[in-house]
């Protein structure tokens, strides 16, 4: 037997034309192995004219009117990738109140208004899914969910921007910051304003909505405060990778005692790390736990196919929810409390790169408590540098400092009697 869900998509864009060939390609599948049939009703657009290559189903009606899908009593079901905060929120406000289910890819407003939806979400009866809001062809959330549900996550650190990461890479083949991003956007992998992705803020978002799944802590944009890729050159990533590191927008957070340490920002890895082999704009979420230990989850963090591909996977879920009248499941953990600290506030190892004599940074550390050594010319190790001192050396000294993953100092954090040590994996 066959059960058909009507479904309204809000949005026609690269995400939404991928989603309307996904479920192209693969209804007679779903129809076979799950009885249930996806009828895409209606989709809503900006432009009713514009040019668009992707062919709709036979019966899909198209409208310029999100009232005409939301409020339609017939639909059970919304999609929502059409992008933007404000009128996205509305609709999807519009949706829940109408009794619908949700599934969204639009990680800014999950991120930013997540809780709130989720608890209209929960009070109207209804899911609200966003799997493909965080890492694209990953299903990081749901892995959180269903496999760490009898664990105790310690840490995640993850590659969660394929722009940055793409950037990164190309620097370390020797392309300028501007050659790397002209190719970016010509290949479709960044947008015509990168800000978000090379600022850090698309991967501090992510992690927003992942500190939710393993901690059910909220973070908050300021407390995280992202560090972008802007201020790299080549060399520098070049000068990394030739001793040993691979230079990463790395999105972290972790667990220590009574605190939660996060950050968004440019980190090195060894090249003994798992992490520093993702290239490309490749995404990769290593997670580490009290039973499993650590885990490595890869795939691709962007493109139609997979982001389109992980929004169907959700719309399967709540057909089911449809379909079997179960309870609905909000997959986010119950609110936290831990303090949150940056990582940058922890004392830990650098690489420092620039035209700084070798005698000059020697008499700096001379002065302070902490200890360089001389890599290659224009490229140092410096050991034990507390937040006080790097901000002292950075305005002192025409230097880029790269912290390096896994060298936090924890023993003065767990100096505090209320902190209790755990497993580091960074």
């Amino acid at each position: 037997m066959t059960t058909t869900i009507e479904v309204g998509m809000l949005g026609l864009g690269t995400v939404g034309s991928g989603v309307v060939e996904r479920l192209a390609r693969s209804a007679a599948k779903i129809e076979q192995t799950q009885g249930i049939r996806l009828h895409l009703a209606a989709v809503a657009v900006n432009h009713l004219n514009a040019h668009r290559t992707v062919q709709l189903p036979i019966g899909t009606r198209l409208t310029d009117s999100l009232t005409n899908v939301v409020c339609d009593r017939k639909i059970q079901l919304v999609i929502e990738v059409m992008g933007t905060v404000a009128t996205a929120k509305k609709a999807i406000v519009a949706a829940l109140n109408q009794g619908k289910a949700v599934v969204t890819a639009n990680k800014d407003l999950i991120a930013t208004a997540g809780p709130e939806l989720a608890a209209l979400a929960k009070k109207r009866g209804c899911d609200l899914f966003y799997e493909a809001s965080v890492a694209g062809g990953i299903p990081i959330l749901r892995t959180l969910t269903d496999s760490y549900v009898t664990d105790n996550v310690q840490s995640i650190s993850g590659i969660i921007n394929g722009t940055a990461n793409y950037i990164l890479s190309a620097m370390a083949a020797g392309q300028s910051y501007e050659q790397a991003l002209t190719t970016a956007q010509a290949a479709g992998y960044a947008e015509a304003d990168p800000t978000n992705d090379v600022a850090g803020i698309d991967a501090a978002y992510k992690l927003m909505i992942l500190s939710r799944f393993a901690f059910g802590q909220e973070l908050s944009l300021s407390q995280i405060a992202p560090v972008g890729i802007t201020h790299l050159s080549a060399s520098i990533c070049q000068s990394a990778m030739e001793n040993g590191w691979r230079v990463k927008l790395l999105a972290q957070i972790q667990q220590h005692g009574p605190g939660l340490y996060c950050r968004v920002a440019p980190v090195a890895v060894p090249v003994d790390q798992p992490l520093s082999q993702i290239n490309g704009v490749q995404n990769a979420v290593a997670v580490q736990s009290e039973a499993i230990g650590t885990s490595l989850y890869t795939g691709p963090g962007a493109g139609s196919t997979a982001t389109a591909n992980s929004v169907l996977n959700d719309v399967l879920v709540a057909a089911k929810h449809l379909i079997s009248g179960c309870q609905t499941i909000h997959n986010q953990k119950d609110a936290g409390t831990l303090a949150v600290t940056r990582f940058d506030q922890l004392t830990q190892t650098y690489l420092g790169f620039g035209k700084v004599a070798p005698q000059v940074l020697k008499r700096h550390a001379d002065e302070a408590d902490f200890s360089v050594k001389t890599i290659t010319n224009n490229c140092y190790q410096i050991t034990n540098l507390s937040a006080t001192q790097r901000e002292k050396l950075s305005a002192a000294l025409p230097l880029t400092l790269v912290p390096i993953a896994g060298t936090a100092d924890w023993t003065q954090v767990a100096e505090n009697p209320m902190a209790t040590t755990v497993n580091v994996a960074i």
